[in-house]
C-alpha cells in the first residue's frame, strides 16, 4: 500500500508544488492572471475574436470567460461589442493600450521564461518536453 511517501509520490508532490510556485511567481511578476495573458494574445492575433470562439480555445466556462473580459475591458485593454443582425454575438479587440500592455507582458513573460530554465542544456530541454508529452499523453488515455 503506498503511504504518500513513495518515491513516485514525493515526485508528484514535487511537480504539484513546482507548477503552484511557477504559476503564482508568473501572476506575481506580471500583475496578471496567465489566462488573461492568453486571452490577450489571441485576440491579438486574430485582430478581433469572437467570445465564444475564444471560450472554447481556452476551455473555460461561460461565467469565467466573462468575468475575465469584463475586468480587461474595465482596464481598458480592449473592447467588446454586439454584432448586427441579432446581437447575440460578441465581438473582442483589443485597444492601443491594450496592444502595448501585451507586448510588455510578453517581454517579461520571455523574462520569466529564460530565469525558469536558466542552466537547462538544449539536450536536458528536449528531453524533459518529452517526459512532458509522455505524461500528458499517459493522463488522457
Amino acid at each position: 500500500m503506498d503511504d504518500g511517501c513513495s518515491e513516485r509520490a514525493l515526485l508528484v508532490a514535487k511537480m504539484h508544488g513546482l507548477c503552484k510556485n511557477m504559476n503564482q511567481t508568473f501572476e506575481a511578476t506580471l500583475q496578471m492572471s496567465g489566462t488573461k495573458v492568453e486571452l490577450l494574445y489571441r485576440i491579438s492575433c486574430a485582430h478581433e475574436q469572437n467570445q465564444q470562439a475564444l471560450q472554447q480555445a481556452l476551455n473555460l466556462d461561460a461565467a469565467a470567460i466573462t468575468r475575465h473580459l469584463r475586468k480587461l475591458e474595465e482596464d481598458g485593454l480592449l473592447i467588446r461589442e454586439k454584432r448586427a443582425p441579432d446581437r447575440r454575438a460578441t465581438f473582442i479587440k483589443l485597444t492601443g493600450l491594450g496592444e502595448t500592455r501585451l507586448t510588455e507582458l510578453i517581454a517579461q513573460k520571455e523574462a520569466f521564461q529564460r530565469q525558469l530554465l536558466d542552466g537547462l542544456s538544449k539536450q536536458e530541454l528536449a528531453g524533459f518536453a518529452d517526459i512532458l508529452e509522455r505524461m500528458s499523453a499517459n493522463i488522457t488515455r
